[in-house]
């Protein structure tokens, strides 16, 4: 049976460490913006220098004159050049560390919150299948298992991120566009969005709560007789760490994800849609609040109210589904 609220398989993290590393970085930050602050307060002296030195130079400067302005242009570019390496590139990379803090302090606070909640978030799933098969957990002997795939895309529940985690986490940015949409059911088939390899939403067997929807992969597609069957597999390992649940479904039960670099569509405030919860591969229905660039800010259901930002490939229409 695949744990949603089981840490991912591996060693386990010193906290303390973690936390080590954590004040280290900030303290790289607090330096580096002191330093952007020197060379701002330097770069605004020689840009008023520069105004000055023009506005006395008659129609004919003097050799000094032009040598002492290129002077100053000269420090100048190089004070931007120092400025954007500071922010933009290693070691420094003021930006980007500023966001992985960002979402470490974030992790750590949804968490405990998520934990106190009524209605688990990360409920342990149960061995169900939507057409009523359920396959032994080992992989198709055709098609390797896809575990280490999912590495890069989502933190797991259970545990707050160490600074690797979230740099490997990073989503690629996207470009949205009205009409470009992840499909599903039949529709989808039809579209050629059901492959081996594809990243679906799976619905398992209805209960007597909603229907749950599960991340998977397609490993193995069945063509005999008139519909085809597809083997999803759930990329969360089991709790002995062997390789996750293996389903069979239509396609009916599945929803295509779209990959990294399909053109998303815009949903306005308001579109109920389905949505991988924030730390898990699990979706549940929620409701668009704000629409930014490379997320959407939601509100789930039963969720107190609370609004969580998720990444515009894991936000899925919920059109009759």
């Amino acid at each position: 049976m695949s744990a949603r609220s089981r840490p991912r398989v591996g060693p386990i993290k010193d906290d303390s460490a973690d936390a080590h590393e954590e004040r280290n970085m900030w303290n790289q930050i607090v330096n580096d913006i002191k330093r952007l602050k020197t060379i701002q307060t330097r770069a605004t002296e020689i840009s008023k220098s520069i105004v000055d030195m023009e506005s006395k130079m008659s129609g004919s400067p003097t050799l000094a004159q032009l040598d002492d302005l290129q002077a100053l242009y000269r420090e100048g570019l190089k004070l931007a050049e120092e400025e954007q390496k500071i922010l933009n590139e290693e070691p420094n990379d003021v930006i980007k560390n500023v966001g992985i803090l960002t979402a470490l302090r974030t992790a750590s606070e949804i968490e405990p919150r998520n934990a106190s909640q009524g209605k688990s978030r990360n409920p342990k799933r149960q061995k169900l299948d939507t057409d009523g098969t359920v396959e032994s957990p080992g992989p198709s002997p055709s098609v390797p298992t896809s575990a280490s795939k999912l590495k890069a895309e989502k933190v797991r529940s259970g545990s707050v991120p160490t600074i690797k985690e979230v740099k490997e986490a990073k989503e690629p940015v996207v470009k949205t566009e009205e009409g470009s949409e992840g499909v599903k059911g039949p529709s989808a088939e039809k579209a050629g969005k059901f492959f081996i390899g594809a990243e679906v939403a799976y619905k398992l067997a209805k209960t007597k709560e909603d229907p749950q929807w599960i991340q998977c992969e397609i490993i193995n597609i069945d063509t005999a007789g008139n519909k085809k069957r597809y083997e999803v597999q759930d990329p969360e390992p089991d709790d002995n760490g062997q390789p996750g649940q293996i389903y069979k479904a239509s396609a009916n039960a599945l929803i295509a994800i779209p990959s990294a670099d399909t053109v998303l569509p815009d949903y306005p405030v308001g579109k109920q849609v389905l949505a991988r919860y924030p730390e898990t591969t699990t979706f549940y229905r929620a409701v668009v609040t704000v629409v930014k660039k490379d997320v959407y800010r939601l509100k789930f259901e039963d969720d107190n109210e609370n609004e969580m930002e998720v990444s515009r490939r894991f936000v899925l229409d919920l059109t009759n589904k």
